[in-house]
């Protein structure tokens, strides 16, 4: 559970509210999934720093930890946690592999239903796919810098854990810039990228754990 937990806390992402925000609903919602799509077939590596907030109303301030993330489509991620501890997560096809600094463990996402669902997520965020998700109500928002699509999962089964999820995306060139999942209890994690490096070389030595 201790696994599972944390990796939700890497998903559970993303900033304020849109009315907070000076966000207004997009008035051609095709024409900005049009950008979003292009963009992501464009998009053949990420490397970036991040910042991630996770949120508990039961505590006076959030837990801030840091670390680099690297993505390589079509379906690599990498998510690697520098401070305060260090934490692991690599995700290459329907193999996962998690490192807590003691030791590794190796899952087939396949076989193991809420690790597939966490697989499916992360990626379909990454290459867009998401936003073409029949899982998903959906709703563009925008301002003059950002895109914000939220997404409202429509099964009891995501439901339990996720009441809302969050995209923020650079109007320069479509990218994510900024995740954010609520959950159902109001907590929420929050994750910022920054130092972005887009479509650069990233060997797949990066993607495989021993």
């Amino acid at each position: 559970m201790k696994h599972i937990y944390l990796t939700f806390a890497i998903l559970s992402t993303f900033t304020a509210f849109a009315q907070n925000n000076n966000f207004k609903k997009v008035k051609n919602p095709e024409a900005i999934v049009e950008k979003l799509n292009a963009a992501s077939k464009n998009t053949k590596t990420i490397d970036s720093d991040f910042k991630q907030y996770k949120h508990l109303d039961i505590l006076e301030n959030d837990f801030e930890s840091t670390g680099h993330f690297s993505f390589k489509a079509p379906g690599k991620v990498r998510w690697e946690y520098n401070k305060p501890y260090s934490y692991l997560i690599v995700m290459n096809g329907s193999d996962m592999w998690i490192n807590d600094g003691d030791k590794t463990k190796k899952y087939n996402t396949e076989s193991n239903k809420m690790f597939k669902e966490i697989n499916d997520l992360m990626v379909g965020m990454l290459q867009g796919k998401i936003l073409k998700s029949d899982k998903f109500d959906i709703a563009f928002y925008e301002n003059s810098n950002r895109i914000l699509a939220k997404l409202n999962p429509k099964s009891g089964d995501m439901q339990e854990f996720l009441n809302e999820m969050q995209l923020y995306f650079d109007k320069r060139n479509y990218t994510v810039v900024k995740i954010k999942m609520l959950e159902q209890s109001g907590d929420y994690t929050l994750i910022e990228f920054y130092n972005r490096k887009m479509n650069i070389k990233i060997p797949d030595s990066k993607f495989l754990l021993p």
